[in-house]
């Protein structure tokens, strides 16, 4: 959000700076954490815009689009450090890796008579494994820092070691109390995350079922151009399909959902066995502390589940394959009605009962990996605590954006910060995490949550207009000072 004042703020000795994200001296850095990279941001994606508008009539429209799109920035940072300091790595992308790990390992057997590039391919090989198993093991970190927030906030604590009795009765109230209250939040947040996460299962199978239901009618209406004993055998192979559908109805996904959280039960005590060897290896002086850091990087919460997991792939792909096929060498009983009916259609109905099929076959194993990989990987860091702390860092984070409003020097100042900086933020933020828990990628979430910010960052600007009378004015000078949603502007003097 950008303010102007009939003052060079900067400058003027009796007119105190006001809290922001990004310091407008040196002397103001340490209060400002976040500015460097929220200028970064808004600085590359300001140039991009600049470069579409090229009359000056249009100065009050970009001075606009540069408050949103100082308000995108500053939640892309936000939400980045979001991530930052939970990161929870999907194995989509660490699979994606180690696909890249093998072509090298493949390119490196064919250029080994090739000093250099046996060279180069050992040495991506190499990194790429590194990188690999780096990503895998912070995961542990953040898991534990994840149980570590649950345990403060649901578990009541003894104070044993608190050796005078009536002080320690004090410390196990005061904690009571917290925990009465905190587990709820913590409890409710987690159970937020987990609908929104199953809802969007729900989600793919229905769209999934428009499909199947679009082929299944289309074979339906080519049923009168097969013979007799044709048709006998269509509605067998349908009759089947309509069974094998039952697996993925939403009373049959919800109890394997369910099922899936049982399966869990065990997980944190399962993680705190392994984190409590992996701290009391680093105590014996008969391990070899490099071998015992080697043997554990990897993502332990995912190696204990690892056979579950597996378990429950399975038996969504065998469901799967009953009905469409794998795609490769296994047929499914869609590619049987196909090939029983591309004989006797014509070349145009053949290439939309294709067409069809394709569509339906896409979403449905969409669905399924949504359920069983997505799903299962959500859930396995909701188990642990992931969300609540994914909570607390954003609120961090929100807590400048309060300061920066709270400072403004009138009521109009602060209602047109709130409008077009404060709110878009915390939206954006919410929105930015609110699409994570739809099992969009991490990085998917972050855009669209910035989008969204400077969407109601617009929004808010004309709100601000109508609200306070004020009119964005065109910028004079040559020189443009670069925007902030939380830093006054300087101006200069009249």
């Amino acid at each position: 959000m950008a303010l102007s004042y009939p003052y060079n703020l900067n400058s003027n000795p009796y007119i105190k700076q006001n809290f922001a994200f990004r310091a407008n001296n040196t002397e103001n850095q340490s209060s400002a954490p976040l500015a460097k990279p929220i200028e970064s941001v808004q600085k590359t994606i300001e140039n991009s815009v600049d470069s579409f508008v090229k009359t000056m009539d249009e100065e009050k429209e970009k001075k606009s689009n540069k408050k949103a799109i100082a308000v995108g920035s500053s939640v892309l940072v936000l939400t980045g450090l979001v991530a930052l300091l939970n990161p929870k790595y999907s194995s989509k992308f660490v699979d994606k890796l180690k696909s890249w790990s093998t072509k090298a390992g493949v390119r490196f057997e064919k250029n080994k008579n090739d000093y250099l590039a046996s060279k180069f391919h050992k040495g991506c090989q190499k990194a790429l494994n590194w990188g690999i198993r780096t990503l895998e093991f912070s995961n542990n970190i953040n898991s534990a820092k994840d149980i570590g927030f649950k345990w403060l906030c649901c578990e009541k604590k003894t104070f044993a070691n608190v050796k005078n009795k009536t002080f320690r009765k004090f410390l196990q109230k005061i904690d009571s109390g917290f925990v009465k209250i905190m587990s709820k939040v913590h409890n409710a947040i987690t159970v937020w995350f987990d609908k929104i996460s199953k809802k969007t299962v729900f989600f793919k199978y229905n769209r999934a079922s428009k499909k199947m239901n679009e082929f299944e009618a289309l074979a339906k209406q080519y049923r009168s151009k097969l013979s007799p004993a044709q048709q006998k055998e269509l509605d067998a192979k349908l009759l089947e399909i309509t069974k094998q559908r039952q697996f993925f109805s939403k009373s049959n996904t919800t109890n394997r959902l369910a099922e899936q959280e049982n399966l869990m039960g065990n997980l944190e005590r399962d993680f705190m066995t392994q984190f409590n060897a992996y701290r009391k290896g680093f105590k014996n002086r008969w391990v070899n502390k490099a071998d015992h850091i080697d043997k554990n990087m990897t993502f332990w919460a995912e190696k204990i589940l690892e056979p579950t997991r597996n378990s429950v792939e399975k038996q969504g792909a065998n469901a799967v394959e009953k009905i469409i096929g794998n795609g490769k060498d296994k047929k499914g009983l869609y590619d049987d009605i196909y090939n029983l009916l591309s004989e006797n259609i014509n070349a145009e109905e053949k290439a939309l009962l294709e067409k069809t099929m394709n569509k339906a076959g896409k979403k449905l194993r969409k669905a399924n990996f949504s359920e069983c990989v997505e799903y299962f990987d959500k859930k396995r860091d909701l188990v642990l605590g992931g969300a609540p702390t994914d909570i607390v860092t954003a609120v961090a984070g929100l807590g400048i954006s309060g300061a920066a409003i709270a400072t403004a020097d009138s009521k109009e100042e602060r209602i047109s910060r709130a409008l077009t900086g404060g709110f878009p933020v915390i939206a954006g933020i919410g929105a930015s995490m609110a699409f994570t828990a739809m099992l969009f990628s991490g990085v998917q979430g972050l855009l669209l949550g910035a989008a969204t910010s400077v969407g109601l960052s617009k929004l808010g600007s004309i709100a601000d207009n109508l609200i306070t009378g004020k009119k964005d004015e065109p910028i004079k000078n040559d020189k443009k000072p670069t925007e902030n949603p939380f830093r006054p502007q300087e101006v200069q003097y009249a």
